[in-house]
């Protein structure tokens, strides 16, 4: 299949055919990697990579585990002091 190079900002582009994705088990978003060797550009899966989540020393459940319908806007209940209002 041939296709050509198109701009793309100050970038360059090619358009890859579903057909070509879904042979190469890949989809919109899916993470790549790209090098060169002698002339050709090869484009692959990327390898699993360390996750960009974050992980946090606690978890959802931990944090609502003390909430109430009572406790869950408090900060409504507070009223401002003069420092917080102004003049």
């Amino acid at each position: 299949m041939q296709s050509e190079i198109k701009r793309w900002g100050n970038s360059a582009a090619v358009r890859l055919p579903g057909k070509i994705l879904a042979a190469a088990h890949l989809d919109i978003s899916s993470p790549i990697s790209m090098e060169v060797k002698g002339n050709k550009i090869i484009i692959e899966a990327a390898k699993e990579s360390r996750s960009k989540r974050l992980k946090l020393p606690f978890s959802e459940a931990a944090l609502l585990a003390d909430l109430t319908p009572e406790t869950a806007h408090a900060d409504e209940l507070a009223l401002p002091t003069d420092k917080e209002v102004g003049d």
